[in-house]
């Protein structure tokens, strides 16, 4: 242009009366301006060419071109020409504030904050983004274009989850943990680029419509009139300091630190709407053992029970936050008081998609051989109070509906519950879709603003984010949404940041990170993270778990350092992985990252509500546990008495044992009180059927309120006021909804009196009252009877009690020692233990318990410590049952010993006097389920080479596996006079009988299922559709329950034998949907329910066989032969009846010859 100005002749046409004269002059003067402008664009160039030059991202013989071959001052050794990774600088003058002119920001450290701090509203002051100059945004979009091949292959792909579009031979491909992926068609580069064009340049008022000046009508469009305007909000793309040297990287990072957690929320998914389940740690870690349609457990690492069952409930809010509940504190975060959030409507009706929408097909998950995905979100209004949601059973791929079934936050409705993310960001919550609607939507519009969509009310419709065709309101689609909303998500909560409490604001932070020369320190993008999930900046800021942090942090760091190469030095090389810190805070981080695992397996209740099916435990939940576990051991109770979750001086091996000692408390917290989900002890000895109510005196022979502590501490012991009246809660989930056409056994209490107080009887569900009914130890009343089990190990007994009371009670604030609860006398009033609403009590007094009678524990004549078997435990590889069952011991009798031998009175604690070891399989089980399957134990080093799934940074995850008995097996034992008969069972030496066309499992471990989760370590699943045949020992199973489902079949042949657990409720062999048994040979043992181990529901033993088909349809019938050398012997029970063979409902068992054994 001015080339062409310049050539220009003197003369023009112009208007006859101006003469031609006055032209010229005026053409003269023209042509001087275009000179000194020409003059002073090329001055700025030349000096953004230095500038950049400066900052190391224009090539020096460029620079020397465009300067003219001026004396540099700065150079680079190499690299004759601008190479395509590096980025340009933004060659225009800065007209805005330069934010990078204040005083730096405070370099944020974890130490500075009280870690254990609830969750306090930031407060903070907004940061307005002026809109970009078009062509900061085209040069910005320039370095992303250059590596647009890259990004699409890192970015914009989706894993394979659920897919019906593999085909079976490439089936393995479907995995979340194989990380196999493919282009995703519900986000894409071009889209990603234009609405990011459209927010950086015209903010969020750009192209919008306005009541008064702009009117929204079908024949105008929207106008840019208020793209200037104070209140508008644009993507940050440097725009207010353009000139400065690192301006391009600070944009590229901002975009990078975007697409991170969009790429973790939804691109990954390729899902606009929030699903059931969606985890909250990571997930796909190396030797996950859990199994699915790839072996590697994708129901499992959803956010269901067991990995099984997943509350439709789900819809009203996951990841610890109620989504229909939150309200927005405006006045902090704004110039206005208004409450931006959504108003609550229980008549709405809203569907989500079906996860994933594009490579799922119902019509083609025919086979058995695939996961569904759980049915969408929905919410709809109640057609009648008992109107539930229910939930999807992953296993038998059946949605039961109108059951109270909780979920994690306790909802068992949809009702009203429409506010599940949405978006790139899954913008969730009343709150976060009420700000889209009041600064994008037709809230904005009707207050008078300027509004981009004045027809959409996001409250009413909020699915048209994902580009559902709404008639009501709009009668069209807009497929931009998507990441409109995301990009406005990041201009309010994340670009506008600033807590003036830890002095963290986000742009000036960003510009830190990358000035410091964006070393691999993940706290920049940790703190977004954090910001983004949970509304505050540090990892300690909150209990709540910053959901997919893994996975955000390693996304950011591949974009800006593996595609952009935006390190320190343009020869920096990756600094080698760093070896964690062991202690309390990396415990802790670790925990986090277990959360799907652990509230999904741990924190899980089964009682006599809802037939048995488990759940989500509403009395104890994963945000107090940490924040008790802060409590207990970070913190601790004085005189050593902390709770050991890691020894840092140990490293590793102090880890595994800490990891370890946890387990075992969660083993036994689960056995005594979880599984009930019951913070009060509750009836679970009887006799003939009846409960005594004077159990609540004691249980398992025990004598709560005469048992008294050991000499040296006999001043502790609470005083029993045979006055005092007190009564315990009744679980919430025993009592209707939740159970139903039964009565909750009524709960423990104590009163004056010495009158009997009588029983319950289970058969007719009546309280027998002022009926002389005895407990175990003789007692019929309930005088004095207040110091039943309460917390999470259900802590008993005058001792137990006054220890709590002199340690962390009101008597240790009465002495004047350090106090935790100085307002409560646990003596007097025991039952504040389960009357905190925080639920933090419960868990600090059973670690307290745990601390004094376990972690403290010294047998002085058997020369036996706890904390030194419990590293010997874990050198020797965390193999065998003596320790765990001895830990156990220490519980519930005062004393490592078995039953067999008296507890050594040389032992500094209290022993109780009970020949029953209660619920030891249990808590056996328990422990071995958590270390194999939710901490994926043991913890190894993390190493260099940086596989997929190894967490950057992190410890990798290896699971133990237990060799299979290569011996011949042996009989339960059995109190009845008739022994069981004698086996032949072959040689297990012998070689396998294998046919031509059948599979053998590899030796020593069983092949992994391949469409089921396997729920506990006693359960192996076969559901690959293929034939697997056991023949020998090492193919065998012993304490392990087969379950063999989805067109799959199982050959028991001569050598082989299966052998159910003691005291299980689940055969030794289930069959079900279309599967088929065949017993050619070999022996099948039910389960022996032995009384010193368990009391309650399976006191009976199991069954053998179950022959089914699990809905009831002849077309999924399942088939069973038997041969003759097959032995079916059912389980056993010296105190009950025992198991059998069974064949339920639409099954076919066909006997083949009649010479073979049953029993």
């Amino acid at each position: 242009f001015f080339a062409i100005a310049m050539a220009a002749p003197a003369s023009c046409r112009c208007h006859r009366r101006s003469g031609i004269y006055r032209s010229k002059r005026r053409m003269a003067r023209f042509r001087i301006f275009l000179a000194s402008t020409f003059i002073s664009c090329s001055y700025l160039l030349l000096v953004s060419v230095s500038l950049a030059e400066a900052a190391g991202v224009v090539s020096s013989s460029t620079a020397t071109t465009a300067r003219g071959g001026l004396n540099r001052e700065h150079h680079h050794d190499s690299a004759s020409s601008q190479r395509d990774d590096e980025p340009v600088p933004i060659p225009i003058s800065n007209k805005h504030d330069n934010i990078a002119s204040e005083s730096p920001p405070k370099k944020k450290d974890d130490s500075d904050e009280s870690p254990n701090q609830p969750r306090l509203k930031s407060k903070r002051r907004r940061r307005r983004t002026e809109v970009a100059p078009l062509n900061v945004y085209l040069l910005v979009k320039d370095q992303f274009d250059r590596r647009r091949s890259s990004i699409e292959e890192l970015v914009f792909q989706t894993l394979h989850a659920f897919s019906t579009t593999s085909s079976l031979d490439d089936i393995s491909n479907n995995s979340i943990a194989n990380k196999k992926t493919s282009p995703s068609r519900m986000y894409t580069y071009t889209a990603f680029f234009e609405s990011l064009r459209t927010i950086a340049v015209d903010g969020i008022l750009g192209n919008s419509y306005n009541w008064f000046t702009n009117p929204f009508n079908n024949n105008n469009a929207g106008d840019n009139s208020y793209v200037d305007d104070e209140s508008n909000m644009a993507f940050y793309m440097s725009q207010d300091d353009p000139s400065n040297v690192n301006a391009v990287k600070y944009a590229i990072v901002n975009i990078c630190a975007f697409l991170a957690s969009a790429m973790a929320e939804a691109i990954q998914f390729d899902a606009c709407e929030e699903f059931n389940g969606m985890v909250s740690g990571t997930f796909g870690s190396a030797g996950s053992r859990v199994g699915n349609v790839a072996g590697k457990g994708l129901l499992s690492e959803l956010g269901g029970v067991n990995g099984r069952y997943f509350p439709m409930s789900n819809s009203c809010g996951q990841f610890g936050q109620l989504y229909q509940q939150e309200e927005c504190s405006s006045a902090a975060n704004d110039d206005d008081d208004e409450d931006m959030s959504c108003p609550f409507d229980p008549n709405m009706e809203v569907t989500a998609e079906l996860h994933p929408k594009y490579n799922y097909d119902p019509s083609k998950d025919t086979d058995g051989t695939r996961h569904r995905p759980p049915p969408p979100f929905t919410c709809v209004p109640k057609d009648f109070p008992e109107d539930y949601s229910g939930y999807w059973d992953g296993y038998d791929l059946e949605f039961v509906r109108r059951v109270a079934y909780p979920s994690v936050l306790g909802e068992i409705s949809v009702e009203g519950c429409c506010w599940w993310g949405r978006g790139a960001l899954m913008t969730r919550g009343t709150c976060g879709l009420g700000r889209v609607n009041h600064y994008l939507g037709k809230k904005a519009y009707d207050d008078g603003r300027p509004s981009r969509y004045p027809n959409v009310d996001f409250c009413k419709t909020p699915s048209v984010i994902c580009g559902d065709t709404n008639l009501q309101y709009s009668g069209v689609a807009y497929p931009e949404l998507k990441f409109v909303v995301a990009l406005f998500d990041w201009v309010d909560r994340i670009q506008s940041y600033s807590n003036v409490n830890s002095e963290w604001e986000y742009l000036p932070q960003l510009k830190q990170f990358v000035d410091g020369g964006m070393e691999e320190d993940s706290q920049f993008i940790d703190d977004v993270s954090s910001i983004l999930t949970r509304g505050c900046d540090g990892y300690f800021c909150s209990e709540q778990t910053i959901h997919f942090m893994e996975e955000r942090r390693k996304n950011f760091e591949a974009l800006i350092y593996d595609v952009f190469n935006l390190r320190g030095r343009p020869d920096a090389l990756p600094r080698p992985i760093k070896q964690p810190k062991y202690d309390f805070e990396h415990a802790m981080r670790w925990l986090h990252s277990k959360r799907s695992k652990i509230e999904g397996n741990v924190f899980v209740s089964e009682n006599n509500a809802l037939d048995g099916i488990p759940f989500f435990s509403q009395a104890f939940k994963f945000e107090p546990f940490l924040s008790a576990l802060r409590t207990a051991s970070d913190y601790g109770f004085g005189n050593q008495r902390d709770f050991f979750i890691s020894d840092e001086n140990k490293g590793l091996r102090g880890f595994n044992a800490g990891l370890v000692n946890l387990a075992l408390f969660l083993a036994n917290a689960m056995a005594e009180s979880i599984i009930n989900d019951s913070c009060d002890e509750v009836h679970w000895e009887k006799n003939d059927g009846k409960y005594a109510i004077a159990n609540s005196c004691g249980q398992n022979g025990r004598e709560y309120s005469g048992e008294i502590c050991p000499r040296w501490e006999s001043f502790m012991t609470c005083n029993v006021d045979i006055e005092a009246e007190m009564q315990a809660d009744v679980p919430g989930t025993a009592i209707p909804p939740f159970l139903i056409d039964m009565q909750p056994l009524p709960p423990f209490q104590c009163r004056a009196g010495t009158n009997p107080v009588g029983y319950w009887d289970e058969a007719t569900d009546t309280l027998h009252e002022n009926e002389a009914f005895n407990n175990t130890n003789g007692r019929t009343d309930v005088e004095g009877c207040c110091f039943w089990g309460r917390g999470a190990l259900l802590t008993r007994g005058t001792c137990n009690y006054g220890k709590l009371n002199f340690f962390i009670g009101a008597q240790a604030a009465a002495q004047g020692r350090p106090s935790m609860y100085p307002d409560i006398d646990f003596c007097t009033n025991p039952g504040a233990i389960c009357n905190d609403d925080s639920m933090e009590t419960r868990y600090v007094v059973g670690m307290f318990e745990w601390i004094d009678r376990v972690q403290r524990y010294y047998d002085s004549n058997l020369d036996w410590s706890y904390l030194d078997e419990l590293y010997r435990f874990v050198d020797n590889g965390m193999d065998g049952d003596v320790f765990i069952d001895s830990v156990s011991s220490i519980i519930v009798r005062g004393c490592h010993l078995s039953l067999n031998h008296p507890c050594s009175m040389s032992t500094s604690h209290l022993s109780v006097d009970t020949d029953r070891l209660i619920y030891g399989l249990e808590r056996r089980m328990n422990f071995k389920n958590i270390i194999k399957l939710v901490f994926d134990m043991p913890i190894v080093a993390p190493t260099d080479d940086r596989a997929p799934g190894n967490d950057n940074g992190s410890e990798t995850s290896q699971i133990q596996t237990t060799r299979r008995p290569t011996f011949r097996p042996t009989f339960r034992p059995t109190f009845k006079p008739t022994p069981y008969p004698f086996m032949n069972v072959r040689d297990p030496t012998m070689s396998p009988l294998v046919s031509p066309d059948t599979s053998l499992s590899k030796p020593g471990v069983p092949p992994e299922p391949t469409s089921s989760p396997v729920e506990w370590s006693d359960i192996t699943v076969y559901s690959d559709g293929k034939i697997h045949v056991i023949n020998n020992g090492a193919t065998s199973f012993r304490d392990e329950s087969i379950a063999v489902t989805r067109n799959t079949t199982l050959e028991l042949d001569q050598g082989g034998f299966i052998e159910a657990p003691l005291n299980t409720d689940w055969p030794a062999i289930r069959i079900s949907i279309s599967s088929r048994f065949i017993g050619r040979g070999g022996y099948v043992n039910g389960s022996y329910a032995s009384t010193s181990f368990l009391e309650g529901d399976y006191e009976n033993g199991g069954e053998a066989i179950h022959v089914n088909n699990g809905q009831s349809s002849p077309e999924t019938a399942s088939y069973a032969e038997f041969y003759d050398g097959i032995h079916v012997i059912g389980g056993d029970a010296p105190a009950g009846v025992g198991g059998e063979w069974r064949g339920q409902c639409c099954a076919k068992h066909h006997i083949k010859q009649s010479s073979f054994f049953f029993h």
